[in-house]
């Protein structure tokens, strides 16, 4: 019995998923679904009106569902859709980013043709035909924000965010993109038109967030006690609430602190902790030794994690380490990880670093460049790559057996966070991070990671101020101010996300220590497949399932 209601419930889900995703071509692209590579969103009040019916259907057809018949794996696979679809609506419902998030549309058309030049899923021709027909897209989906965004709903700071993203990205479609088609001549008439309408619509869009919504912006980026904690016990599947989560970060960044001076005295028993490191940014690449310093780092440790077996390394997977595009560079001050499709049979990652414009101001530049200093590239290279965010991604997206399993991530950061986080400490453990400089730049990681819980939900609980966030992590951390902005920007629009780092490592190591107690013959390499080929389980789940029966 249980066998066919499992068969019956994986049909609904394949049913229900190609309809949403037909409704959200850019996280169709994303995910590795190429069927709709030439559409945008449709944000028309009927578009908008068809997916929230889609989702409530979607909703309705899981509640009735007999989810307590299913076999254990089908049980933990319907938890995902179930929350996910509950958490769609949510997002749909009450952070009506289409009706407050000026930036929500500027990155689905972004986003959806930078997502068709970096993959590498076709050839350029293909590609470039898609690239043209979303790019003739832009002018609707901007008409249908100006008609959408309820400019005093919206929050000041987004709309900062929109127009500095404007600003960088508005140039790459008036020189870029017909450039890049100059690569296949037939399609350069095309491009060039749809190119030129795009722009046009790009600094429409910028003149009206700048005299019709900036003056009037007044809305609250902050979600609330009562949804932060939602969104803890519904996607993330935490117990904890706010104010427990504070403390917990607050305690951890005091005890980093004190851990950071005990290894600074073994240093230089003359300097703190941060006089050293403030010391060490100093000694960072040139600019144009970036992107190299980094491909360099990345070769070196995942040729140490497959010789020391930390983890099996998935056959067939590559990772690119690119310069960040433009658009994304104001909410990404250092680096970041675009994982492959779930779907795509090509399991190619893009390790994202953000370079440092020589044109740049004298003390602007320096800044951007001491967030790359020699001592922390290793670090940020185990997080971002190996044994991190690409291995544990590409390992779920070749291993988890079901599409639910394949689509953790979208529920929960605490696994994918969590993951690359454990990672430091491991490599750390393992040897691989074993110069002093090298650990207490790991410790600054994770004074940093205990400032994002503490700045999370102050931010979106307590009433701190963006302007406080900034100076709390330019005081407690030691970031630079423009680097501090750029990470805060990004804290406002994802409420829950920046605690998932140092949350998700503390939540995985307890699910190690289960497994450990119930399994101790494991090496680490069977230890650690174990944890990644569940997918990104949010960890409860994951605990349910290495440890049932």
């Amino acid at each position: 019995m249980a066998q066919a209601l499992d068969k019956a419930f994986y049909e609904r889900v394949e049913a229900w998923f190609s309809r949403l995703l037909e409704e959200s071509p850019v996280a169709a692209t994303a995910l590795g679904d190429h069927r709709f590579d030439d559409r945008l969103s449709d944000y028309s009040r009927t578009g908008l009106a068809r997916k929230e019916r889609l989702l409530r259907e979607a909703l309705a057809e899981l509640e009735g569902f007999e989810a307590n018949r299913l076999s254990p794996d089908a049980r933990i696979d319907y938890e995902i859709v179930f929350r996910l679809s509950k958490g769609f609506l949510r997002e749909f419902e009450r952070f009506r980013g289409h009706q407050r998030n000026p930036y929500a549309y500027l990155y689905e058309c972004v986003g959806g043709v930078f997502l068709l030049l970096t993959r590498d899923f076709a050839p350029f021709p293909e590609r470039l035909k898609s690239v043209i027909a979303r790019t003739r897209e832009i002018p609707r989906v901007l008409r249908e924000a100006e008609e959408n965004l309820i400019p005093e709903e919206v929050p000041p700071i987004w709309v900062e965010v929109a127009l500095e993203s404007l600003r960088r990205v508005t140039p790459a479609f008036s020189f870029l993109l017909p450039a890049l088609a100059l690569r296949t001549p037939y399609r350069f008439p095309g491009m060039l038109r749809a190119a030129r309408a795009a722009t046009k619509a790009l600094r429409r869009y910028e003149a009206f967030l700048e005299e019709r919504v900036k003056p009037k912006a007044r809305g609250n980026f902050a979600a609330g006690e009562a949804l932060f904690e939602e969104i803890l016990r519904e996607n993330h599947l935490l117990p904890y609430r706010a104010e427990e989560l504070l403390r917990l970060g607050q305690d951890i960044l005091r005890q980093t602190r004190e851990e950071m001076e005990v290894l600074a005295r073994r240093i230089d028993p003359h300097r703190s902790a941060r006089e050293i490191l403030e010391e060490a940014k100093n000694r960072h690449p040139a600019p144009k030794e970036i992107l190299p310093a980094y491909r360099q780092e990345v070769a070196k440790a995942r040729e140490f994690v497959e010789r020391e077996r930390v983890v099996t390394v998935p056959e067939g997977e590559s990772l690119r380490v690119e310069p960040t595009p433009p658009p994304l560079r104001t909410t990404i001050p250092f680096a970041a990880y675009m994982m492959p499709g779930p779907l795509e049979k090509k399991q190619e990652g893009i390790f994202w670093v953000t370079p440092v414009d020589g044109r740049m101001p004298p003390k602007v530049r320096e800044e951007k460049l001491r967030g790359h200093f020699w001592a922390k590239i290793p670090v940020t290279v185990v997080h971002e790559a190996y044994p991190g965010h690409h291995l544990q991604l590409v390992f779920a997206n070749r291993y988890a057996q079901t599409l639910p399993r394949k689509l953790g991530s979208a529920l929960s950061s605490l696994f994918v966070e969590g993951w690359a986080f454990y990672c430091e400490e491991l490599m750390e453990n393992l040897g691989y991070l074993g110069d002093p400089l090298q650990r207490l730049a790991r410790l600054s990681d994770q004074l940093w990671r205990a400032a994002r819980i503490v700045i999370d939900v102050s931010l979106h609980t307590r009433g701190m101020t963006v302007e406080e966030a900034v100076e709390f992590l330019v005081r407690e951390v030691g970031m630079e101010r423009t680097n501090a902005l750029a990470e805060v920007r990004r804290y406002t629009l994802s409420p829950t996300q920046p605690l998932s780092y140092l949350v998700g490592k503390l939540e995985i190591l307890k699910v190690i220590e289960e497994v450990k107690r119930a399994k101790p013959g494991l090496s680490l390499r069977e230890l650690h497949d174990a944890l990644l080929s569940q997918g990104s389980l949010p960890p409860k789940l994951l605990r349910e399932k290495l440890l049932a029966g």
